[in-house]
């Protein structure tokens, strides 16, 4: 996928550019994964406005990343937000936009206090605003992933029976979305059963399942890189 996540990162120039700052900040890590395909739970990129990006990760990841995102410069570091803005001073990237819903306070002050800081500007949010329209990809991804869930639900069906705990059959549903080939699931299953239908977001618990029982359930897999909801 490397052309299509190059692809984003040329309309998300496009924005930056208009938007006025010199470079952007990302640090969601939905967003890094929308813009270059890393998976990890550290990873930040930098996106200027005129020039290529550059993704920071930390060591446990730069196979992984080399690997998956052999077109994007790398930096390995162990912080990796003051790494990237840095190198955004050193190359003359000195008003950086950052995701101002995403960065906490604590992560801020340590960029503002900086040797020779950057310039920081909140932004909006302008990559959940290109990833609002789903490119070819992406459909072809959400397409799969909605097979994948109705797959698994059709598969275990038949253990929705009296005597099975909610817990049980959210582990059976969770499992079954695994092996239809699903990386995961999207989101925390939702399996409530008698009462506790009437609780938004119930967590499955110890209740077994009991005959004329009205049941409850929200599931939805995760592909390689979409989710789907059911």
């Amino acid at each position: 996928m490397a052309e299509e996540h190059a692809a984003r990162r040329a309309r998300a120039q496009e924005k930056i550019a208009a938007w006025g700052v010199d470079a952007f900040l990302i640090t969601s890590l939905v967003n890094v994964r929308y813009l270059t395909g890393l998976v990890s739970s550290n990873a930040a990129l930098l996106l200027p406005a005129c020039a290529p990006a550059v993704l920071a990760t930390d060591s446990r990841y730069e196979e992984t990343a080399r690997r998956d995102c052999p077109d994007v410069e790398l930096v390995v570091a162990r912080f990796i937000e003051p790494a990237l803005a840095t190198l955004a001073v050193s190359r003359g990237l000195a008003l950086l936009g950052f995701e101002a819903h995403v960065m906490t306070v604590e992560q801020h002050e340590d960029l503002a206090s900086l040797d020779g800081a950057p310039t920081l500007a909140p932004s909006g949010r302008i990559i959940e605003e290109l990833r609002m329209v789903k490119d070819e990809t992406e459909i072809a991804l959400l397409a799969r992933a909605c097979a994948i869930t109705d797959e698994a639900f059709s598969a275990i069906l038949t253990g929705i029976a009296p005597g099975r705990t909610e817990r049980d059959f959210a582990v059976l549903l969770e499992r079954a979305m695994i092996d239809h080939g699903g990386e995961a699931p999207a989101f925390d299953s939702i399996v409530a059963s008698g009462p506790n239908g009437a609780i938004p977001h119930h967590a499955p618990g110890d209740r077994p399942f009991a005959a004329g029982d009205l049941i409850t359930i929200d599931c939805g897999a995760r592909g390689t890189a979409g989710t789907t909801r059911t």
